[in-house]
């Protein structure tokens, strides 16, 4: 099915809304301006709710942050 614009740019607008909506449960009542990040963590928390492909996420990590991401959740999903 090919999608039009405004389509692709609902899902977008809709995974940001998502991950807008994750992280301000993760802080509660603190505003989102207020908080320190992880940066790497923000930009996987993007590409895995846009549902890019293994390939176009290591593009956009950079090879060594997307090992790293990988180990990361390779590991919390032993605990």
């Amino acid at each position: 099915m090919l999608q039009t614009p405004q389509t692709q740019s609902f899902y977008v607008v809709q995974a940001l809304a998502t991950i807008r909506e994750e992280w301000q449960q993760a802080v509660g009542n603190t505003s989102l301006l207020e908080v320190d990040s992880n940066l790497g963590m923000l930009l996987a928390d993007v590409i895995n709710h846009l549902n890019l492909p293994v390939d176009l996420q290591a593009a956009i990590l950079g090879t060594e942050l997307f090992q790293e991401m990988k180990d990361l959740l390779k590991s919390s999903s032993r605990n």
